[in-house]
């Protein structure tokens, strides 16, 4: 084999170029999921540096979510403004200026502005990143490069406790955070070694980049196809707000934004927000044993589960792991509501004095773990997929900005009311509520969601319109009769 041909493998694209845009979408997931695990961790000894009250805490904790909710929805205006590798170096930018700010915080106050900054650059990564990946990405491996977004994520945040249970005394804290600081400028420094997508290019008018922007991740054979498809989808121009929120587009719309809806209120940061006092009932009795079993019931079982849905997305289908997931998550739900239930009061004190976990305890953590392995398996990961991928060219930015405003807000809702509904429901009545979520997605996911593995984005957007058509002639036809 040739130096050529070994670079390129089978007549494929640069290696080197479809390994830049994995680490892309790596990185841009591992941005929140290595601050979130980290955080979960430092939250006790960042109380004590500061001398802070409980509210002070939650802010610290919290307002990255906010600012993730803002960059999202600036996101999508940068991804079309200045370029997805633009968006990305001002992502990887305000990620690394707000964690190192964090990490030197003289004062919570400061603390408070530097989560609100890498908050925006998280938000602004999680457009960007997938979006440029899912235009670059050929085809056949599209789902799986999509998918580990959520996986690198997951891991992020494995690492984050690892992290917290080896380090967890002192100051350690500040250098725990600061170093994150990396992952931004590995980002800006990964994201100038490839060229932009070229439904970009091709939106500013170049084609002679974006010709060369396919070459980088096409095989050659695939590039006047492909650069022929791009120009057909972007034919009409830039499309405003109104077109965004057209009949025409209202499908796919309403798919991304419930997608993004489901992954939140299904209950992960319930399980997540809770998992001290689930642990504690199933017989973890201190607070060393409660984080180590933080970290690996939820921490390790997420990553390794997420590995499904990257191995299985384009082999399988979306619907399929959707689907399965859902449901699987449903029935995990019910578990962890029902051993809440038999729960008698008494359960968790006796826990605490160190007798053995009760049988109702084993059922709940056996519930947690379920639920957690089905939700990485599939709408963990597959939502990000689809929403990057249902969108034509010509709006996917402000679509895919809506979308994960929705994920971030949704997310933000949630953990900020989760004891608000303990009070209201009881901790059996919330987690019931998450299973009925978890039905309605499976009924939403099996009405809405058309299968788009293999396709091409425009093929995608052709199925769309082709749709819109049909249900336009039905209408005509029904009005004249």
């Amino acid at each position: 084999m040739t130096a050529s041909g070994a670079k390129r493998g089978r007549g494929g694209p640069p290696r080197r170029n479809l390994i830049a845009v994995l680490a892309i979408v790596a990185l841009s997931g591992a941005l929140f999921g290595y601050d979130q695990g980290v955080i979960s961790g430092a939250l006790r000894d960042i109380r004590q540096t500061f001398d802070a009250d409980t509210f002070a805490v939650e802010v610290a904790a919290s307002w990255v979510t906010p600012g993730a909710l803002v960059g999202a929805l600036l996101g999508g205006h940068l991804a079309d403004r200045v370029g997805r590798r633009g968006a990305l170096w001002v992502a990887a930018a305000a990620f690394a200026v707000g964690t190192i700010v964090q990490a030197f915080a003289p004062v919570i106050g400061v603390m408070f502005g530097a989560r609100l900054i890498l908050g925006l650059g998280i938000g602004v990564a999680s457009v960007a990143g997938p979006m440029y990946a899912a235009e670059a990405a050929p085809e056949r491996i599209r789902g799986s490069l999509l998918a580990l977004y959520q996986f690198s994520t997951t891991f992020a945040i494995f690492i984050g406790y690892l992290a917290d249970e080896l380090f967890e005394a002192g100051s350690s804290w500040r250098y725990l955070l600061g170093a994150a600081a990396l992952l931004g400028v590995a980002l800006a420094l990964v994201t100038t070694v490839i060229p932009d997508s070229a439904v970009w290019y091709v939106g500013r008018g170049d084609r002679r980049r974006a010709e060369a922007s396919l070459r980088a991740t096409v095989p050659p054979e695939k590039v006047p196809q492909r650069l022929h498809a791009v120009q057909e989808s972007l034919a009409a121009g830039k499309a405003g707000w109104r077109e965004v929120l057209s009949h025409e587009w209202r499908r796919p719309l309403v798919l991304g934004v419930g997608l993004a809806l489901f992954q939140q209120l299904t209950g992960i940061n319930g399980i997540i927000y809770y998992a001290d006092e689930i642990f504690s009932a199933a017989g973890f009795h201190t607070p060393q044993a409660q984080l180590a079993a933080t970290t690996w019931a939820i921490g390790a079982v997420d990553s390794l589960f997420t590995l499904v849905a990257v191995a299985f997305l384009d082999r399988l289908g979306r619907r399929p792991l959707l689907l399965v997931g859902l449901l699987g998550m449903a029935v995990s739900l019910v578990v962890v509501s029902v051993s809440f239930a038999k729960m008698d009061p008494g359960a968790q004190a006796a826990g605490a004095t160190g007798h053995h976990p009760t049988d109702a305890g084993i059922f709940l953590l056996v519930g947690v773990v379920m639920f957690v392995a089905f939700y990485a398996m599939s709408i963990g990961p597959a939502a990000w997929t689809v929403i990057n991928e249902i969108f034509p060219g010509r709006i996917r930015g402000r679509c895919v900005a809506v979308a994960s405003a929705t994920h971030w807000g949704t997310e933000y809702l949630v953990t900020q009311f989760f004891l608000s509904m303990l009070d209201a429901l009881g901790r059996s009545g919330v987690f019931a509520l998450f299973a009925g979520t978890c039905v309605l997605g499976f009924l939403f996911i099996w009405r809405y969601l058309p299968e788009t593995r293999g396709r091409t984005l425009e093929e995608i957007q052709q199925m769309w319109q082709n749709d819109a058509r049909v249900r336009r002639s039905h209408r005509a036809g029904a009005g004249s009769r």
